[in-house]
């Protein structure tokens, strides 16, 4: 299994499906092909308050898009830093069919977002993807993440693309083209 075949996948998943059906497909995944209680440990994370944190520096992060007029918002966490995240406003924007995630790195301006050392305390006892193992886990991370990410900005409006992805992830994923 090559963890960015699955990410690619994961893609597409964002665009097709409920969020608690991709949650339920990764939990599986992690239940029956990693052995002891990790699956469970994950899944049973509260991430209200990662929720909110998120809620309240997207909020901040579009009142900056509205003033700056600027074209898309990059949420970010950093797995290796204690899964420290930051929203990235940026004056450029490129779909994710012209497969060039530069303008990413080109942000104007940018809003601290939370961290989630639980999380973080798991990936660093496994690593990225250099087992079996390894590679389920982080994907599981990954939805988790990406899920709450999700439930925490969905009922604010915002006008441009909205992207999430890890440090250095490429392609960004996209919640809104």
């Amino acid at each position: 299994m090559n963890i960015f075949d699955c990410l690619d996948e994961l893609q597409t998943e964002l665009f097709e499906k409920p969020y608690e059906e991709m949650e339920a497909k990764y939990y599986e995944l992690c239940s029956t092909n990693v052995e002891g209680n990790t699956a469970e440990r994950i899944h049973n994370i509260n991430l209200d308050t990662f929720q909110t944190q998120v809620k309240s520096s997207f909020q901040e992060a579009v009142r900056i898009v509205n003033e700056k007029s600027a074209k898309a918002i990059y949420f970010e966490y950093n797995m290796e830093n204690n899964w420290e995240s930051t929203f990235f406003i940026c004056d450029g924007y490129s779909s994710l069919l012209e497969e060039d995630d530069d303008w990413a790195s080109d942000w104007i301006d940018e809003i601290e977002g939370p961290s989630n050392k639980e999380f973080a305390q798991i990936y660093q006892k496994n690593g990225f993807d250099a087992t079996e193992k390894a590679r389920i886990i982080t994907l599981f991370l990954i939805v988790r993440t990406l899920v709450a990410f999700a439930k925490a900005v969905k009922n604010i409006k915002v006008d441009v693309p909205l992207c999430v992805g890890f440090h250095d992830q490429d392609p960004i994923m996209r919640i809104k083209e």
